[in-house]
């Protein structure tokens, strides 16, 4: 009896696994550019695709082979449809570099997640943060409530065309401008690609390297999507990308760069499990000289075909590095700014500016704390012409299209704006806000009371012309001083107090524990 139960289990086990298809397929690529300054870029894009088919609707998956099980279980567990969660470190410039190869740079940490179940997505929002702080070694879990916003112009997903079907997928944001990234976040990160960081393009992942970068930012973006109405078929997608600034100028003096000076290491051939697996360069100078040449520029090396080390070397013939004085700016480029003065009040100023010749729309979008209470019937609208640099006579309404205002709640939500813009072709528009700055209470106040509070970036979303995808841009952080108490005082009067006590504690308790007694003095016999 027990053996034929064994047997029947051991038979629908083999059936289920049958009945469950699944294809995987793994890619890597690493894409290098010199910069106009003399700076390296290094692009790394890790790319996990699944598709499955289960003939049981809505089924969850139990068997993974490239796929991260980790991530798919976070997936299937809080119903995240969409996940894109970005570390970053460092400052881009968009005057000097242009645009990045990946759409989040903003400082400190940023997570933004598609979930389903309307009724308990705030639920899943906290337990989805709470995971990926325990999975990442970040301090996720600090993004609550207060900091939680749901944007509706911004962070479109890329799945939006079958996330209008269902009304119960809502959008949840939240970043952390004052987290530090480190090797603790990038050591987690290397574990979830398939080859770790033992073969392939990972193994110029180097902490130390990356580290000593001018920028750095890594990010996961993670999607689970139903292919067909019933969800039968599932596709599930997994993409890892690290993006570095490295300075080969400060390690040589020279321009000139390779892999084994800039990362410490070579290339040893592709992961044993990619699908491709290459290495693109892109040449902009032609003075420059690349080793080992290419047949083809565009297709790149293609390291199932490298069987011992590649080193791959750029150099230039010129002795000296003409750096550029004049930086090539970007069509669409935004400055954030606080404005005022003391400790009570102050402003916010956004300057955005649309170098093409032709009138552009954006998104704009921002979040501010509580403590920082904006008035929305300040807002004002300056638009100057940037050849002329006059003001140019414009409604507010002509350039403000949509806005969607929600005001904070102290110690409950932040205030969130987002406005839909159009800006004038060749032109500087300008918007301002008051606010006024709330009076914390002293335990709300961190260790360093006296640095100041963090304030993330606010996000400028738009279409370039002649581009079919969209780009953000993030303004540089901001550092807001509160009316701050005197933390000292507390201190004085605590040490006060407790040498009164001590003192008035001591005498008392002598008096009542010491035992008096009369001692006789003995006369000496003569």
């Amino acid at each position: 009896m027990y053996t034929s139960f064994i047997i029947l289990s051991i038979v629908l086990f083999v059936n289920n696994n049958l009945s469950v298809w699944a294809k995987e397929q793994f890619n890597e690529d690493l894409t290098l550019r010199s910069l106009s300054d003399g700076k390296l870029l290094a692009h790394f894009n890790f790319t996990t695709h699944v598709d499955v088919i289960n003939p049981v609707p809505g089924a969850s998956l139990h068997h993974y082979g490239l796929f991260p099980k980790v991530i798919g279980q976070v997936l299937q567990e809080y119903q995240v449809r969409e996940m894109h969660l970005t570390f970053t470190q460092g400052r881009w410039k968009y005057d000097e570099w242009g645009y990045p190869p990946e759409q989040s740079t903003g400082t400190g940490v940023e997570l933004w997640a598609w979930m389903e179940n309307s009724t308990r997505v705030d639920n899943q929002w906290k337990s989805l943060t709470n995971t990926l702080s325990g999975l990442f070694c970040a301090s996720l879990n600090f993004i609550d409530e207060t900091i939680t916003t749901e944007p509706t112009l911004s962070f479109q997903s890329s799945s939006s065309s079958s996330f209008e079907k269902n009304n119960n997928i809502l959008l949840r944001y939240g970043s952390l401008p004052h987290e530090s990234v480190c090797t603790e976040n990038l050591t987690p990160w290397i574990k979830l690609l398939p080859c770790k960081a033992k073969s392939g393009i990972a193994e110029l992942l180097n902490a130390h390297k990356i580290y000593n970068s001018n920028f750095h930012s890594m990010s996961i973006h993670a999607k689970s999507i139903c292919a067909n109405d019933d969800c039968t078929r599932r596709i599930m997608e997994l993409k890892q990308t690290e993006t570095s600034v490295l300075d080969p100028v400060r390690e040589t003096s020279r321009r000139d760069w390779s892999l084994k000076e800039v990362f410490d290491r070579v290339l040893h051939g592709a992961c044993p499990v990619a699908d491709n697996s290459r290495v693109h360069i892109i040449q902009d100078d032609s003075n420059a000289k690349l080793s080992p040449e290419l047949n083809n520029p565009l297709k790149g090396y293609d390291l199932k075909e490298v069987h011992d080390e590649l080193d791959i070397r750029m150099t230039w013939s010129e002795n000296s590095f003409h750096y550029p004085l004049e930086p090539a700016y970007p069509i669409i480029s935004a400055n954030r700014y606080f404005t005022g003065y003391g400790q009570e009040r102050g402003g916010l100023e956004i300057t955005i500016h649309n170098r093409n010749d032709k009138a552009l729309p954006v998104i704009y979008y921002d979040s501010i704390p509580w403590y920082l209470k904006l008035y929305l019937h300040t807002l004002q609208v300056i638009v100057i012409d940037e050849k002329t640099g006059q003001q140019q006579l414009k409604e507010k309404g002509d350039i403000i299209r949509d806005m969607y205002y929600q005001p904070a709640i102290d110690r409950s939500r932040p205030t969130m704006l987002e406005c839909q813009l159009l800006l004038p072709a060749k032109s500087i528009v300008t918007l301002s806000l008051d606010f006024d700055k709330v009076f914390l209470k002293y335990t709300e106040h961190r260790p360093d009371a006296n640095r100041g509070f963090d304030i993330g970036s606010a996000v400028l979303t738009a279409q370039l012309p002649n581009e079919n995808h969209t780009i953000r841009v993030y303004t540089d952080t901001l550092l807001v001083s509160l009316p701050t108490p005197d933390f000292s005082m507390p201190y004085n009067v605590i040490t006060l107090t407790c040498t009164v006590i001590a003192l008035f504690f001591g005498s008392v308790f002598n008096l009542l524990t010491r035992s008096f007694q009369i001692i006789k003095e003995e006369k000496e016999v003569k």
